[in-house]
């Protein structure tokens, strides 16, 4: 989730709500109320600048719930905070936690974290949910070095569905360019001499990567790594491992002797 275009329109919210100007940010842990009287920035207009900033393909808006709904949940939420003195933290916590209820996505460290407990709640159902993950986590981290991670049930210490988002070490830039040699420039999925006796494809772009996934068959009990910017940067490459989690090779701290 990006967290702070949506936070900035929850803060210009709170001061909407409480009827004086907007406060720009409460970086600095700064009270709710004392943000509000000090910054000179017109409410509306914060409102509409955050608004402009926010990049809707990874925001945490549902697909069968309105942008208006959700903005009018946060106006409720803004006119309860906007009474009290809140901390940045504090507001981040509560606007997140409604986000996830409303089936949104929230970052926490190097992840998104959603719904669900891992890849065995994924169904041909809701796999446009998880899809909107990975864009949010692609947000995070979009670029040529970087790996988007899940882990399946037996292979993960959180058992609150979440996607690692990691700039990657040595054996991850190794792989990568066995990926590349193996699926470039050719289609459907590709396997043998893979991790986990796993497969691989590339797609132009940045697909529904847990859509991509299902077409190679189950992935019930998989790892799924996307690898955005791949092939020239032309599009990913969505990977699929059986059983087992790679994703402390990927990111270069991997121990034996934790695992």
């Amino acid at each position: 989730m990006q967290v702070a275009p949506v936070v900035s329109v929850f803060l210009a919210l709170v001061a909407l709500a409480a009827g004086d100007e907007a406060a720009s940010s409460l970086r600095g842990g700064r009270p709710v109320a004392e943000a509000i009287g000090n910054d000179t920035t017109s409410a509306a207009d914060e409102t509409h600048a955050a608004l402009a900033g926010l990049d809707v393909a990874a925001a945490p808006f549902n697909d069968s719930d309105s942008m208006a709904q959700d903005m009018a949940d946060m106006m409720g939420l803004a006119r309860n905070l906007s009474t009290a003195s809140v901390s940045e933290g504090e507001a981040e916590d509560s606007l997140e936690s409604m986000l996830l209820m409303r089936g949104g996505w929230a970052r926490g460290g190097d992840k998104v974290v959603g719904n669900g407990h891992g890849m065995e709640s994924i169904s041909s159902r809701n796999v446009g949910y998880y899809n909107k993950g990975m864009y949010a986590a692609r947000g995070r981290c979009g670029g040529p070095h970087c790996a988007l991670i899940t882990n399946p049930a037996g292979h993960r210490s959180v058992h609150q569905f979440h996607i690692h988002f990691v700039h990657f070490g040595g054996y991850g830039a190794s792989l990568k360019r066995r990926l590349e040699k193996r699926v470039c420039g050719r289609g459907g999925w590709h396997g043998g001499g893979l991790p986990c006796h796993g497969k691989a494809a590339f797609f132009r772009g940045f697909p529904g990567v847990f859509s991509k996934a299902m077409s190679a068959g189950g992935i019930r009990h998989a790892s799924v790594v996307a690898w955005p910017s791949s092939c020239g940067g032309r599009g990913t490459i969505v990977e699929v491992a059986y059983g087992c989690s790679i994703e402390h090779q990927i990111r270069g701290d991997y121990n034996r002797r934790y695992r």
